[in-house]
Order: C-alpha cells, then sequence, then structure tokens
C-alpha cells in the first residue's frame, strides 16, 4: 500500500500543475463543465452537417433532413457520451474503493474534454471552412481505435485519469483503468455490433469525445 502511494506521488508529480487546475474544480462548476460539452457537440454537428450535404441524395428535399439529422445525431451523441462516460467514471471509481462526488465528477470529465473541443474547432475549420473531404477509410475494429488514440483523445484520457484520482482518491493505476472504462466498454460494444450485424458500420462523428467517440467507424 505504502509502495502504491509512493508511485502515485511519483506519478501525479510530473503532472502537478494539471492536478491543481482539476483540484480547482468543484461540483459549482457543472455549468463550465456543460457549456465546454455544449460547445464541443455544436462543432461536431456542425462538421456532420457539412458533410453530409456532401452526401448525393436522388429523392427531392432529402439532402436537408440528412443534414439535420446527422448534425442532431451527433449532438445528442457528445452528450449523452458525457452523461455516460461520467457516471461510468463514478460507479468504476467507487467499485475499486473511491469515494467522490457525481457532480464534481461531470464537472472534471467536461473540463476534460478541452482536447475534444480543440479537436473539433480544427475538424469544423478543415471541413466546413476549407472544404475538406472525409477520404480516411476505416475498414477494421483495430483501425478504429489506431485512429482514436491521436494526441487530443491521448490528453484527454490523461486529463480524465488525473480528474478521478482528484475526485476519488484512487492510485494512478486504478485511474488510469477507470479513465478507459468508457473505451473499453466502446470496443465490446463495436463487438457485439460486428458479430449480430456483420460489419455494419457504428457512426458516433465525435472522435474523442465520450462514451461511443472512440469508435467512428467499424467496417
Amino acid at each position: 500500500m505504502e509502495k502504491e502511494m509512493t508511485e502515485t506521488k511519483q506519478h501525479t508529480g510530473r503532472l502537478e500543475p494539471v492536478k491543481r487546475w482539476l483540484d480547482a474544480v468543484t461540483e459549482k462548476n457543472i455549468l463550465k463543465g456543460t457549456v465546454i460539452v455544449v460547445i464541443t457537440g455544436v462543432l461536431a454537428a456542425a462538421t456532420a452537417y457539412t458533410n453530409a450535404a456532401k452526401i448525393t441524395v436522388p429523392i427531392a428535399g432529402a439532402s436537408d433532413m440528412i443534414q439535420t439529422i446527422a448534425a442532431v445525431t451527433v449532438l445528442i451523441m457528445t452528450l449523452l457520451g458525457w452523461l455516460l462516460s461520467a457516471l461510468i467514471y463514478h460507479v468504476g471509481a467507487n467499485v475499486l474503493g473511491g469515494k467522490g462526488n457525481l457532480n464534481r465528477m461531470l464537472a472534471l470529465a467536461g473540463y476534460a474534454s478541452l482536447p475534444a473541443l480543440a479537436q473539433q474547432f480544427l475538424r469544423f475549420i478543415n471541413y466546413s471552412l476549407l472544404n475538406q473531404t472525409t477520404t480516411a477509410s476505416i475498414s477494421s475494429l483495430a483501425d478504429a481505435v489506431f485512429s482514436y488514440f491521436n494526441f487530443f483523445s491521448v490528453i484527454g484520457l490523461i486529463l480524465v485519469g488525473v480528474a478521478v484520482m482528484t475526485n476519488y482518491g484512487l492510485s494512478w493505476r486504478k485511474a488510469a483503468f477507470v479513465a478507459l472504462l468508457p473505451t473499453l466498454i466502446s470496443i465490446a460494444f463495436a463487438l457485439v455490433v460486428r458479430q449480430f450485424f456483420g460489419g455494419a458500420a457504428l457512426t458516433s462523428g465525435t472522435q474523442g469525445s465520450g462514451l461511443f467517440g472512440s469508435l467512428r467507424h467499424i467496417g
């Protein structure tokens, strides 16, 4: 136990500025966390709306409907992912012996999604303002998982891990496991989808944010 506490101090020492920043976040900051997630969702929705406009639909008037559905779905998935992820962090941390506040975890999860906000902002500029098109094709579960672990998602996972340690008082190993739980559940869910639907695409449109954000396309 003492060795585990020493290792935790060593690892958190390297992230002390981040820990101090997240230490200041309380359940009273849940509104700010919510705003961060909503802005992230709106940017992701705007990107999805723009990309959907590039789909050729032979039915008159169907294009606008598809764009709207794509945007609304992405926004809902972003918000739902944030809520479910925070709940998973809370349950997982408590199962592992941690004690903390769910509302504070929601606030912390919102702050930890700042890298996702930056990513969605860049995607919005790339696809919407620069008029780029999506050319990458993800044909397997492995491709989807590797595509998820980019700079923004890794930074986000680190922030979540520190947030879990801060809120629940867990060791860094337990906090890291809890931080990965939504991603692991997403992978398990994708495997079930592939098993029953034979390679159907699972699309969330929100890479790096929230539950199921890790798997954008499963072919």
